[in-house]
């Protein structure tokens, strides 16, 4: 949807296509063994263990993913400094995809030239390069926001930082529209990506389905939106006409803050814009946006906004300081960039002091149940756990806020909104979980192919 989860990623992914053959595995699998100590998993020496991190640093998608890779050398070197994870360093390897299929070149090289021992993939390009990583025995975290192949049997060994929030098409969470309801509206439009399935998706269940659960008519609709798109006249025109006065957003940073200007420029009255993106610094910075904002703009997250503070949030900040200089309200990528090599540490903790890869996925997936806390950040634990997986979470909660004076007020007192999945019957019926409140994707994945 959609990471969240944050800044325009276009239409840029071909089809990849895969060919390995059984030599090739053959000479890496050599190679990685060949620069590991006897028994010990290919990454994993005596004294550290290699893992490799893939982010967006440039390229279409960087303002969503800006400082990911920081945020993530911040939790590794906050680790690093009380001794590492059973007497090993983590050694963090980081290449950039450059919002593009080159992801898939960077698993490959970080594999079979680096040695990496697992992989965190917290790009939207991820889905070109899973199946690769699967072939070749190596676990992969991903930043779960972009597809929902993280539920497709056989693929245990490749972990959603969104838990069980990831997107599936043709369900989403009724939380926004809440939000919409709350504030007054009573006639919903939602716009999409068309090349996005994550992006399209959500804003067709969200006018068709989680409007009507809480009571709301769904006028408009418009999920063929070009992907990062900022010539939105058209879309304002379209809104404007159908008498909508509630908007979900599931697009990244510029389009949506290209509508909200947009809107108020052609005096169009809204009760309730709901933005998927746009909380953090990068907002903030932006007094041409910000000036236009009021108390109907909503920006939702699905990480424990910094203004609510608690320990946490002062653990994740000062590790953030201190080890990346990283000031100022953190965004999506720097809060997924930070939970997904946190994970990584989890399972490298629980895999115990001769790592195997298939332990590191059960250190994921077994320990404390496969409950994971997220770091502390989200609003409540996540369900990784082997009995879990392949379902959809049945509720989710987010926090919600708004900008005034140049600060972010949580709505709500500070606490999160929970909703209920909604969607097409059949696939609630298929893929919903017993657990709940999981964190909903707050970005928009990039193209599938």
């Amino acid at each position: 949807m959609v990471q969240q989860r944050r800044t325009g990623l276009r239409a840029a992914a071909g089809a990849a296509v895969v060919v390995v053959t059984v030599g090739a595995l053959a000479l890496a699998a050599g190679a990685q063994a060949s620069s590991t100590s006897p028994g010990n998993a290919p990454g994993v020496t005596d004294n550290r263990v290699t893992l490799g991190f893939i982010g967006s640093q440039s390229g279409v998608a960087a303002p969503t993913q800006q400082d990911s890779d920081k945020a993530c050398q911040a939790r590794v070197d906050a680790e690093n400094a009380k001794g590492g994870v059973n007497g090993r360093k983590i050694n963090l390897e980081v290449v950039d995809d450059k919002s593009s299929g080159a992801n898939l070149t960077a698993a490959r090289d970080l594999v079979e030239n680096r040695n990496a021992f697992a992989v965190v993939d917290n790009s939207a390009f991820a889905f070109l390069t899973y199946r690769y990583l699967k072939d070749a025995g190596v676990p992969m975290i991903g930043g779960g926001f972009d597809g929902s192949y993280y539920y497709d049997q056989g693929n245990e060994n490749i972990v959603s930082g969104l838990g069980g929030g990831t997107p599936v098409p043709g369900l989403a969470y009724d939380t926004p529209t809440k939000v919409m309801k709350q504030l007054g509206a009573k006639k919903i439009a939602a716009l999409g990506y068309g090349v996005s399935p994550s992006s399209s998706e959500a804003a067709k269940a969200t006018e068709t389905y989680a409007a009507k659960a809480q009571g709301l008519k769904g006028v408009y609709l418009n999920n063929t939106v070009d992907f990062g798109s900022t010539d939105v006249g058209p879309l304002v025109l379209g809104i404007k006409n159908s008498g909508a006065d509630g908007l979900y957003l599931p697009l990244d940073n510029n389009t949506n803050f290209a509508i909200v200007q947009s809107l108020v420029q052609n005096n169009v009255p809204m009760k309730a814009n709901v933005m998927a993106t746009g909380y953090g610094q990068t907002l903030l910075d932006q007094t041409a946006v910000t000036q236009v904002l009021t108390q109907h703009d909503v920006f939702q997250t699905g990480y424990r906004p910094v203004e609510l503070g608690g320990a946490a949030i002062k653990t994740f900040r000062s590790n953030l300081k201190k080890y990346s200089g990283i000031t100022g309200v953190p965004g999506y990528g720097v809060y997924t960039g930070y939970i997904v090599c946190d994970m990584a540490i989890h399972g490298l903790k629980n895999a115990g002091e001769n790592p195997t890869r298939q332990g590191f996925v059960d250190g994921i997936r077994k320990a404390n149940g496969g409950i994971y806390d997220a770091a502390g950040l989200t609003c409540s634990p996540l369900d990784l756990s082997y009995g879990n997986f392949g379902k959809v979470d049945k509720t989710s909660c987010l926090w919600f806020a708004t900008v005034k004076d140049d600060k972010f007020h949580v709505l709500n007192g500070g606490k999160p909104f929970t909703g209920k999945l909604v969607g097409d019957p059949a696939l609630v019926q298929k893929y919903e979980s017993s657990s709940g409140n999981g964190v909903a994707t707050t970005t928009s994945a990039a193209p599938s192919t």
